[in-house]
């Protein structure tokens, strides 16, 4: 790796326009098929759409130990995905398709 300072919105201007930049490099990151295949993966991975429940919790481990952690850390993961789409803009039938390849990736 090159000795480079990385790159940052920041280096745009003002915060308008760094949020602009940085909008603009997620839509460039997140487009096309390998963005969107990445994009399924995370959601997968930090189990986006698989949300424990107390409910289940309680079914599988029969004790409520532990639940409030391991809740805990699954909002932390999912906030990472929901702040990637906070700057992708999809549609309804693009977030049923994510959903769809999300839960086919698990």
């Amino acid at each position: 790796m090159s000795r480079k300072r990385f790159a940052h919105a920041g280096q745009a201007g003002s915060p308008a326009k760094a949020r602009d930049a940085l909008a603009k490099a997620y839509l460039r990151v997140f487009s096309g098929e390998d963005g969107e295949m990445v994009l399924a993966d995370l959601a997968a991975t930090t189990g986006y759409y698989r949300r424990p429940s107390y409910g289940e919790w309680m079914a599988r481990t029969r004790t409520p130990n532990g639940f409030e952690l391991h809740s805990a850390l699954s909002n932390a993961r999912a906030e990472v995905v929901q702040h990637i789409m906070g700057f992708l803009t999809l549609d309804d039938a693009q977030l049923v398709a994510l959903e769809k390849a999300a839960r086919a990736e698990a």
